[in-house]
């Protein structure tokens, strides 16, 4: 017979509940390593827009799978992230945008669209849960320039073979190239992309890889002159200004290196490529900047009359057949003002919150969003998944701490 004194007692039950939690922690240990995993086929799918059959978007099956199990790991681990100040900007954006069915001029598609945006926002609430790691965004950054790198190589196939992209409305746009999604898409992500291969070029001790990280600047630049974007070369100049902002005194060597660059790619392209680019400052004077002027002008008739409060989200497809290609023209015909101020005030506190918390990142963040920003004015990305991705890797700067401070959190609880 075993007798235990009551000293004894008390530390075999700490083993063994020491012992249960070593076992918890190895399964949220294989949790996270499988919501990592998801998250980074999430966001390698985003730039060229993977889609199944029935054009069913693979992003945002993606999306769904790990909503549903970051919830329950959440639950399993009993512990959250607080969300950040830009999150609850965003929150209340969805909230007005949802709220604006009460007056919508077309409330089918109203639904359609708040019914996006709860699924998006909801996506985009869960990955700051697991990203506010920077091992973690790492990863999602190099999962995302993988998918970027994808759109390269199939853009490149595609000009090769002389196959122009072809609208879902069978309309060749002859010199134009893209791989699986529309060339202006592809072409935003791809400058998007290379603020973060920058990032982690500087992030990564790895010689080799610090070396493709860079090659992928020359490559996402000629790929956006063979889309034949016109939107995303400015975006690209927008990096180049930012960048410039935080170099001081290399502030001129990094413009002519940028601008160099894009005159040395783009003078190796096709006579028909590069015209199309020169035309630029003409067709912003006086072209119809493929038709979007007239749908501009029609726009801002309707927020003149309902400047406030917008016609309801959704309007926009409903009133002129097509997207206003204009993010922040549609966000204010469908949501007035007050849309307009919360979805961009999101992502004015979400940059201010990651500049606080890591300044290195933070610059990164503030180049791919102003190039977002130019790249959407002949866009209507308000509801793109690579839009909420952003806003959810924004939302996870801002809510970083260190490893250490996390562990000894959880082991004071």
């Amino acid at each position: 017979m075993i007798f235990a004194s009551t000293t004894t007692i008390p530390t075999l039950y700490t083993s063994a509940d020491l012992r249960f939690q070593g076992i918890g922690t190895l399964r949220n240990g294989r949790l996270n390593q499988v919501m990592t995993w998801l998250l980074s086929a999430f966001a390698f799918v985003l730039p060229v827009d993977l889609r199944l059959a029935g054009d069913k978007s693979v992003a945002m099956r993606l999306g769904y799978v790990c909503l549903l199990l970051g919830l329950a790991g959440l639950i399993k681990r009993r512990d959250i992230m607080l969300p950040t100040a830009g999150f609850w900007w965003l929150l209340a954006f969805v909230s007005w945008c949802s709220f604006s069915l009460v007056w919508a001029r077309f409330p089918d598609i109203a639904q359609h669209k708040i019914l996006l945006y709860i699924a998006v926002f909801a996506v985009t609430a869960i990955i700051p849960q697991y990203a506010w790691d920077d091992r973690v965004r790492a990863r999602l950054m190099d999962a995302y320039l993988a998918g970027c790198v994808l759109g390269i190589f199939g853009t490149v196939m595609n000009f090769t073979l002389n196959n122009s992209y072809v609208s879902e409305g069978e309309v060749v746009a002859e010199g134009r190239y893209s791989y699986n999604t529309d060339p202006n898409y592809l072409a935003l992500a791809l400058v998007i992309g290379i603020p973060l291969a920058l990032h982690r070029a500087g992030s990564v001790s790895a010689r080799w890889q610090k070396v493709l990280e860079l090659l992928y600047v020359p490559a996402a630049v000629a790929a956006v002159f063979l889309t034949g974007s016109r939107g995303a070369l400015i975006a690209l100049v927008m990096i180049v200004l930012v960048y410039s902002l935080f170099s001081g005194l290399r502030a001129p060597a990094l413009l002519l290196g940028g601008v160099g660059l894009c005159v040395l790619i783009g003078a190796l392209l096709p006579a028909q490529i590069s015209e199309r680019f020169a035309g630029i400052p003409d067709e912003l004077r006086y072209g119809t900047l493929s038709d979007r002027r007239e749908l501009w002008d029609r726009g801002k008739a309707v927020i003149a009359e309902y400047p406030f409060e917008g016609i309801g989200v959704g309007a926009t497809s409903g009133t002129m057949d097509i997207a206003a290609h204009n993010t922040p023209l549609e966000l204010t015909m469908e949501g007035g003002v007050v849309s307009l101020s919360l979805f961009y005030g999101a992502i004015l506190v979400g940059l201010y919150g990651a500049w606080r918390s890591n300044r290195k990142e933070s610059r990164a963040l503030i180049a791919l969003w102003a190039a977002w920003v130019a790249g959407s004015l002949s866009l209507s990305w308000e509801i793109d998944t690579n839009t909420w991705f952003l806003f959810a890797m924004l939302f996870s700067a801002a809510s970083a701490r260190p490893i250490d401070s996390v562990f000894h959190t959880s082991a004071s609880q």
